[in-house]
């Protein structure tokens, strides 16, 4: 398969010719070689004949031939100039004196000489050519075609697109879970394993189209199809031959799998189109871990947005657009205000204010989230030496990330940005979720450990929600579990709900953690909160994330808490 496609790019490129990007054999190309021999046998004769060096002028149509015609060209030139510069070349041209018999066949064997030796080496240059092409179409440890091939096969068809109401169907499969592979067994089994994905994909083909393999773990296949259903039979087969077990080093293991599938004309009129269109619908489900997507011009339209929002979020803390809400925590048994959650809010200069569930998560993902949570740290310290120099005696809590727990530095930055603005520990809470510590416990126990020592409160955040349970809770160093707001709802309704927050606050209690609702949003949940025991709450039934300026207003007209 792979010589047949080398075959036919370069068929594609250089219509006549074998590999070369050449004019090979071109009525052009035999012209010049023609003009070059008239030119190389007129002015031999106008300087007198071969009795001067004016023959050594044919080399050059010689060699010219070579890479102009092609191997053949340069011996039949040499053997055409043998006879112009032959017998009927005199070797004097005033006197008439012809040449001798073995004088033009010795000028002519060396025509010819020049003529071999340039076509070898022309043969040399193609043979060079034709493997650093195929090199350059295929991928070096699959072997199968890659993104060039793939572009150079996709934009013919789409410029004559199928007959008969067929329409061409771009389907690429992304591997997932490969790193979990070359991080267990190492880069070879991890390039075995690609082998043999390849090969089965190219099993897994009905028809006489090659598999693509156009980039790390990404496969996609062309197909001349009805109907879009027929692309997703294509993606399935190709989904399944993935999932199945391959045995590496004596293990077997399994890999995940998903495909994007896009149509032309609908989702591209130009190979360029069609590929960004197929690489969005594999990339929506890899987020929505959904076997296969087909590729939605609205949905891929708020992908370019999602793009131009990572640009805009680098930019965002510099330019003054990222700014602190901040929303009260009261203690349930009397309403007093005993602290409050910084909350990151986005001012957009064009698209004004941006939810948090639009640009954290995409933050998360791309790794832009620790940048943001270090704003968050050095605004909310900030704060707090503001409020200690005016009398409020409050804390602050901020959330970290799961990837914040992955690293020493943000937590190192913290610590010092407490002590260069003189900010108690203690008046810091860091609420971190459940499910992000469980992702990175090995790393963030310690982490935590060190800066519940140095006095800063441990809050288990959206608790409820993740993979822990209490009992993993006792080798945490939390002392405030906070329970996520759905145990809110419906609660006084939900029997069984009720009990299930009564044992959660009754072990926290036990465990010696104190326990924050969140989400309270009615009197009924503020009152049944109260009566199982919570310690503390915030929703907005008590006051809705505000600026700094609204939250002291919002403290005053509720009860400054003592200083």
């Amino acid at each position: 398969m792979m010589n047949t496609l080398s075959a036919r790019a370069a068929e594609r490129r250089t219509p006549g010719a074998p590999v070369e990007g050449l004019n090979s054999g071109s009525l052009l190309s035999v012209t010049a070689v023609v003009l070059l021999l008239a030119l190389a046998t007129l002015t031999v004769y106008l300087t007198g004949g071969t009795q001067n060096a004016a023959p050594h002028l044919y080399y050059v149509p010689i060699i010219s031939a070579a890479f102009l015609i092609g191997p053949g060209g340069s011996i039949i030139t040499a053997i055409v100039a043998g006879l112009l510069c032959g017998p009927w070349m005199p070797l004097d041209v005033e006197s008439g004196t012809a040449q001798d018999l073995p004088n033009w066949m010795i000028r002519g064997g060396g025509f010819l000489l020049v003529g071999i030796v340039a076509a070898l080496f022309r043969r040399d240059i193609d043979e060079r050519i034709r493997k650093f092409r195929d090199f350059a179409l295929h991928n070096p440890i699959t072997g199968l075609p890659n993104r060039a091939a793939l572009e150079d096969r996709l934009a013919p068809r789409i410029d004559k697109p199928p007959d008969g109401g067929q329409m061409l169907a771009l389907v690429k499969v992304r591997i997932t879970r490969f790193e979990e592979v070359v991080s267990t067994l190492g880069y070879e089994q991890g390039e075995k394993l690609m082998r043999l994905l390849s090969d089965r994909l190219k099993e897994a083909q009905t028809k006489d189209e090659p598999v693509y393999n156009i980039n790390h773990g990404r496969f996609a296949v062309i197909a001349e199809i009805g109907v879009p259903e027929e692309a997703v039979k294509i993606a399935r087969r190709m989904l399944d031959s993935v999932h199945r077990p391959i045995l590496l080093d004596g293990i077997p293991v399994t890999v995940g799998a998903h495909a994007g599938i896009a149509l032309h004309p609908a989702h591209g009129g130009t190979a360029p189109e069609l590929l960004r269109a197929v690489a969005q619908a594999t990339e929506m489900a890899v987020e929505r871990n959904i076997d296969c997507v087909i590729f939605d011009t609205e949905a891929g339209e708020q992908y370019r947005q999602r793009l131009l929002l990572l640009s805009d979020i680098r930019a965002a803390p510099r330019t003054s657009q990222m700014m602190l809400h901040y929303q009260p925590q009261t203690r349930l048994s009397d309403g007093q205000c005993i602290g409050a959650e910084a909350l990151l809010r986005w001012c957009h200069p064009t698209r004004g204010m941006i939810p948090p569930n639009q640009f954290i998560p995409l933050a998360e993902a791309t790794g832009l989230i620790s940048p943001l949570t270090l704003w968050v740290a050095r605004a909310a310290i900030r704060q707090l030496k503001l409020w200690q120099d005016v009398g409020i005696d409050l804390p602050i809590a901020i959330n970290l990330s799961a990837r914040d727990l992955d690293s020493k530095t943000i937590l190192r930055e913290i610590e010092g940005l407490l002590h260069s603005h003189k900010v108690a520990p203690g008046k810091l809470t860091l609420e971190v979720t459940e499910s992000a510590i469980m992702q990175s416990y090995h790393s963030a126990v310690p982490l935590l450990e060190h800066m519940a020592e140095i006095g800063c409160a441990i809050a288990i955040d959206d608790f409820g929600t993740g993979y822990s349970s209490l009992a993993s809770l006792r080798r945490l160093p939390a002392s405030i579990l906070k329970l996520d707001g759905s145990f809110c709802i419906d609660l006084s309704a939900d029997v069984r709900q009720r009990q299930i927050v009564r044992s959660a606050i009754g072990m926290a209690h036990e465990l010696g953690l104190k326990v924050l609702a969140e989400g309270i949003e009615t009197e009924d949940s503020l009152a049944e909160m109260r009566s199982l025991g919570c310690d503390e709450g915030q929703g907005y039934l008590i006051s809705r994330p505000v600026p700094e300026a609204d939250f002291r207003k919002w403290l005053e007209a509720n009860g400054k808490p003592p200083a």
